[in-house]
């Protein structure tokens, strides 16, 4: 299944690269090999992408959906879950043509609090904490150069600290989401300071990166019910870790990248929590990177919404990157 939806992704790319330069991506009228139709033109922020439907993409597996659930979601590997309708996004290099990443896979869009559903060998890739000079542009570096999106717990404090950088990981097309403003064991504070610290870090972050974070992760995985009420009041959904990098302790690169991929062998996937302010994770997130493109690992990236289609078909992103 995999290798036919990498297939009618590779047939988008050769339909794109003829009319990705031509300077009227706004409104070009583009046609595949598998279906000609127009494609359907929708703003993604200050910039057009062309939404290209390749037509059916073989028999739909049902997937239960998660129940809604109060507190951090997680994720469930299910085998065929990236079957059915799919999100690709598909990076113009700095030619004008567009660019084949073999670790970038789907879009999963998600707009209430519940576990979400991945495929065998998908991966969320999180990082919390910053962002700081230095070590999160090194990450973005990272991400870029294998055309993957990656998910980032900003801290309130942090992004005030360093609005640029945070400014670039928005740039870059990642998810941002906040944690917090100044980083404290939220059960130990009282609902009022706890809550107030919570608000000012999502306000800050937004601030900076001009997005509305709607994705929090707590400080220290510590949480309990009357925090998760006080998410759910603003619409915040918590999201947990599946395999925790410990990327805070002393680790040679090996060390942190095996211990990444056996967690992820063990359950087959999941959501990884990684920290862009550690020096080691800088280091160690391109080998990271290389050995998951290796294993034959998607890297998803999480979106807060629905998406843009609902039917049978698998859809091909076109965007520029900002960070060229």
């Amino acid at each position: 299944m995999r290798r036919f939806v990498t297939g009618l992704a590779g047939l988008c790319v050769l339909a794109l690269a003829s009319c990705a330069s031509n300077g009227e991506r706004d409104t070009t009228i583009l046609k595949t090999a598998l279906l000609p139709a127009p494609a359907r033109v929708i703003s993604d922020g200050p910039n057009a992408i062309e939404v290209i439907t390749t037509g059916s993409i073989g028999e739909i597996m049902p997937i239960e959906e998660a129940p809604l659930q109060l507190g951090s979601i997680h994720s469930r590997v299910v085998d065929g879950a990236d079957r059915g309708a799919q999100v690709m996004t598909i990076s113009l290099g700095e030619d004008g043509r567009p660019e084949h990443h073999p670790l970038a896979g789907r879009t999963i869009y998600l707009d209430e609090t519940r576990d979400i559903t991945l495929a065998p060998l998908e991966v969320v890739l999180t990082f919390d904490d910053g962002p700081v000079p230095g070590r999160t542009n090194v990450v973005l570096d990272a991400l870029d150069a294998y055309g993957v999106k990656g998910l980032f717990f900003m801290v309130g404090q942090m992004a005030h600290y360093y609005p640029e950088t945070a400014a670039m990981v928005s740039e870059g097309g990642h998810t941002i989401a906040t944690h917090t403003y100044s980083h404290p064991y939220l059960p130990a504070l009282g609902h009022d300071a706890a809550v107030a610290n919570i608000d000012k870090g999502r306000a800050v972050v937004q601030e900076t990166t001009g997005e509305t974070p709607y994705f929090f992760r707590f400080p220290y995985l510590a949480e309990n019910e009357w925090l998760d009420r006080a998410l759910a009041s603003r619409g915040l959904i918590p999201v947990g870790a599946d395999v925790d990098s410990l990327d805070y302790r002393e680790a040679t690169t090996e060390q942190l990248v095996e211990r990444v991929m056996r967690g992820l062998e063990a359950r087959g996937g999941g959501i990884v929590l990684m920290h862009d302010l550690q020096g080691r994770t800088a280091r160690a997130i391109g080998p990271l990177l290389a050995r998951l493109e290796e294993g034959g690992y998607k890297v998803v990236q999480l979106k807060y919404g629905t998406p843009p289609l609902k039917d049978d078909t698998l859809v091909a992103r076109l965007q520029t990157n900002p960070l060229r």
